[in-house]
């Protein structure tokens, strides 16, 4: 009988089942690191659209408050070319709208979701890959913070100037609220203000956008993905799905007897009432 150590058939075999395991921890391992890494991939590229996106909303938010800053520039002005013995003789009524409108301000504030995650988190850095863009989009989360700090800060300040008449009525001249605001010399520097504002704020939005676009070409990502993620992000009504509207859930005023049916003082009071009679 031949030495079975010495049998070529046994030996092919042999080495066919090494091989096949082989193969197959290679492949498994290889197809388990190729997965690993897809997965890595899709992760950056979410991390990566999620923070630019935030900051394309955030300059969304400063274009549509210089639109109403524009608005509200264009009110003030008007206001500022009425001769003040006009504004006397006409009163409040004729400018009430105007007067509301013209303090109606826009104020700043951004979704911190994409900031908290991408700032607090090592390994979102870890997995960007990329330093120059994590220090970019730092740079750029922190205008953003104080863009809205400051834009609020002055914000607050024009509107205040409203405030400031009406909790100190007598102490100022004229008749109406209209001609006490026109005849301030503060107030009417002021309502210089909303020029500036629109142009400040058009200013900060293409400037985030400048440094949003060096984001996109670090991480090799394109505009038209950010705007179309951003798109998608803010479109959070699905079809066929009404946004809610606050008047909708207003109920009409009670009456007194209702009130009476309903509030137990008041039941024990016309209890008294009718004890009495």
């Amino acid at each position: 009988m031949a030495n079975k150590f010495f049998d070529r058939g046994w030996w092919k075999d042999f080495v066919v089942a090494i091989l096949a395991t082989t193969v197959s921890i290679v492949l498994t391992f290889g197809t388990s690191k190729l997965v690993e890494h897809n997965n890595q991939k899709k992760e950056r590229k979410l991390t990566a659209l999620m923070v630019m996106s935030s900051i394309e909303s955030f300059a969304r938010s400063l274009e549509e408050a210089s639109a109403q800053w524009d608005r509200i520039d264009s009110i003030a002005v008007w206001l500022l070319l009425m001769p003040i013995d006009e504004v006397a003789e006409l009163g409040d009524d004729t400018f009430e709208n105007a007067v509301m409108e013209v303090f109606q301000v826009p104020i700043l504030q951004h979704d911190q979701t994409a900031e908290t995650i991408f700032s607090s988190n090592i390994d979102t850095w870890k997995n960007l890959g990329n330093f120059q863009f994590v220090d970019n989009v730092g740079a750029c989360f922190s205008m953003m913070n104080y863009i809205e700090e400051s834009d609020n800060k002055n914000t607050m300040e024009y509107a205040d100037n409203r405030d400031r008449i009406l909790n100190n009525y007598s102490e100022y001249p004229g008749a109406s609220f209209t001609e006490k605001l026109l005849r301030d010399e503060q107030a009417r520097r002021q309502l210089q203000t909303p020029n500036v504002y629109k142009a400040w704020t058009a200013y900060q939005a293409a400037d985030l956008r400048y440094l949003n676009r060096k984001n996109m070409k670090l991480i090799g990502i394109s505009e038209e993905e950010v705007l179309k993620f951003t798109d998608a992000r803010a479109d959070v009504v699905t079809d066929g799905e009404a946004e809610p509207v606050s008047s909708d859930y207003l109920k009409p005023y009670p009456d007194k007897e209702s009130l009476d049916a309903k509030l137990d003082y008041a039941r024990q009071l016309d209890s008294l009432l009718n004890e009495r009679r």
